[in-house]
């Protein structure tokens, strides 16, 4: 049986190469983190101590805070962007701390190729860690699509399958130093963090 060329050269346009299956994007999520060589000194203690008021304190009502400044939070793919979710005391038994104390989002870029991204830490007082006593604070940093619904287990720090979070922890130890009247008193503050703010 003869075909003639037209036909053959018809059916050739009309057969379809072979197409890739693969995903468009296989590139793996960033696991976005703190730069832990940029950290300040106060960040290195084992415990950071937060003396938040003393007698001479009360009139006028002043108290003292720990305002830690920035962190550098390095994410490998510059155009993500990044949710920190700082948590107070968290406890899968205790329902009130598992909410986030705040949960700031970097922006990522397209115009930039910067991997490291400033996060200004909050200013963290008695009252907004607890009260007395010892606190451990923690930051669970993620790729901001990357956070599962709130009520999925562990609640508000879930990740979505392959995405992954990175955590970073400070412990505050909240207490008065009976030697001194006023949480400003020389000598220094136990911290160069801890300020004294009045109205």
């Amino acid at each position: 049986m003869c075909v003639s060329a037209a036909v053959l050269l018809v059916l050739a346009q009309g057969c379809l190469m072979p197409q890739s299956v693969d995903p468009a994007n296989t590139r793996p999520h960033t696991i976005p983190r703190v730069d832990l060589t940029n950290l300040p000194d106060y960040l290195l203690q084992p415990i950071i101590p937060l003396d938040p008021q003393g007698p001479a304190d009360v009139n006028p009502p002043c108290h003292c805070r720990l305002e830690l400044g920035f962190l550098q939070i390095i994410a490998d793919d510059p155009t993500v962007d990044v949710q920190v979710r700082i948590f107070v005391d968290y406890d899968l038994n205790v329902t009130r701390t598992q909410s986030p104390l705040t949960s700031p989002t970097l922006a990522g870029s397209f115009d930039s190729s910067k991997t490291t991204r400033p996060l200004e830490l909050p200013i963290f007082d008695s009252s907004n860690l607890g009260g007395g006593g010892v606190h451990v604070v923690e930051l669970v940093i993620g790729e901001a699509a990357g956070f599962a619904g709130d009520i999925v287990f562990p609640p508000h720090r879930a990740m979505l399958p392959s995405f992954e979070s990175s955590t970073f922890k400070f412990v505050v130890q909240v207490a008065h130093d009976a030697n001194r009247q006023s949480c400003g008193d020389s000598p220094p503050p136990p911290s160069p963090a801890q300020k004294r703010t009045c109205p």
